[in-house]
């Protein structure tokens, strides 16, 4: 029997993507943005309601499952961006522990951002820690680092898991910056996320190419599985000024470079103009001020879909709206393969099954050879857009 799970705050789905990869039966995904919500109707089927969860009354069939999850917005929380300490968004995290304690699931998992604990001077925080020992559940907190789960971005998030009947701890991590040394997978990269993607320029507004290269490493190979071309793969159309600023940022480095050291504690947001060496993780993927991160090679912004790559949302995941609501869909869901590790760990602490979480094991199985050949001979056949038969 699958194990069952609701999502609240749910966005366009990036829970629920990296559950369903594990076979999570989906009770109910809930969040009250309509443009995210078409999208995870799109890409998960009608168990998607659009709606007020301060409003919202839980029919039975919601009643004891196995997991709940929830993000509640986090504006109010971020580093990126004006900190907003009135925003009435705060207080929907008090909203998703009430469904927490009228539902009763076996596990749940609260996700926000690292500035959480920070808040008022860490009092919100007493509040929440005051609240969760009033609950009949064990629980945890703690920050992870999504690029240690397979994620091609440093990606740190806040995370509290609460359990009926055991003391919750974080998911094994599986990747590093130093790989083998410390037993684990290479940390993937953002060259490795986004490289085979089809070159654009700015203003790109269809968005939809077929793939002309053959993927250049696992993680392509497993991101374009079940995907006959790349869509969402818009641009913006910068203005001369900013191209000038995206010109003058090199690899590594900010807009600080472009910001009189003066003036800089007099800007409110530094972090925009970001663009990532290609032989590490990805910043955090954002969407702020119309910005995002700088592609590595070319001077324009990335895409939604590699945006996508680096949140780890596979190319069949399609992105519905306007190119700036995509941008927020991507960039404020949960990585679905940080939510495949947390879906992992909870199938062994309750069933006991052990599951690998990560998706492409097959440079370093006898697959490989089959696989490699596989490409060899559509790269004879110059055949593009290719299909491969997968080896899993």
């Amino acid at each position: 029997m699958n194990l069952t799970y609701i999502d609240f705050f749910s966005g366009a789905g990036g829970w629920d993507c990296g559950l369903q990869m594990l076979g999570f039966k989906h009770l109910g995904s809930y969040d009250i943005n309509e443009s995210a919500c078409r999208t995870a109707k799109a890409n998960l089927g009608n168990q998607i309601s659009c709606l007020d969860l301060t409003k919202f009354n839980p029919n039975k069939d919601l009643f004891n499952a196995d997991l709940i999850v929830g993000s509640p917005p986090c504006q109010g929380f971020s580093n990126e961006g004006y900190k907003k300490e009135k925003d009435p968004r705060n207080s929907l995290v008090w909203t998703f522990f009430n469904l927490v304690e009228k539902l009763s699931p076996q596990v749940w998992i609260f996700e926000n951002v690292p500035g959480f604990k920070r808040l008022y001077n860490g009092v919100y925080y007493q509040a929440l820690e005051h609240r969760l020992n009033s609950m009949s559940y064990y629980w945890n907190s703690f920050l992870i680092d999504a690029s240690h789960y397979g994620v091609p971005q440093k990606r740190q998030r806040f995370f509290v898991i609460g359990a009926k009947e055991f003391k919750p701890e974080k998911p094994q991590a599986t990747h590093s910056d130093f790989g083998e040394v410390l037993g684990t997978e290479k940390a993937i990269t953002i060259w490795e996320a986004i490289s085979d993607l089809p070159q654009v320029g700015i203003g790109e507004k269809v968005g939809i190419f077929d793939y002309n290269k053959l993927p250049e490493c696992a993680y392509q190979v497993w991101a374009r599985e079940g995907s006959k071309n790349v869509e969402n793969h818009t641009t913006q159309n910068h203005s001369e000024r900013i191209l000038e600023k995206i010109r003058s940022v090199p690899m590594g480095e900010g807009m600080k470079v472009f910001i009189d050291k003066y003036q800089e504690n007099k800007v409110a947001y530094c972090g925009g103009y970001r663009r990532a060496k290609k032989d590490i993780p990805s910043y955090t993927a954002y969407w702020t001020r119309g910005m995002t991160s700088i592609h590595p090679e070319e001077h324009r912004f990335l895409s939604p879909r590699e945006c996508a790559r680096i949140q780890s949302f596979p190319d069949r995941f399609i992105f519905k709206g306007k190119t700036i609501e995509n941008y927020t869909q991507i960039c404020n869901a949960v990585p679905p393969l940080l939510a495949k590790a947390f879906g992992c760990y909870i199938i062994k602490v309750l069933t006991g099954e052990e599951i690998n979480p990560i998706p492409w094991d097959i440079w370093s199985s006898n697959n490989y050879q089959i696989f490699r050949g596989k490409i060899d001979s559509k790269c004879e056949d110059d055949n593009f857009p290719i299909q491969l038969e997968l080896p899993f």
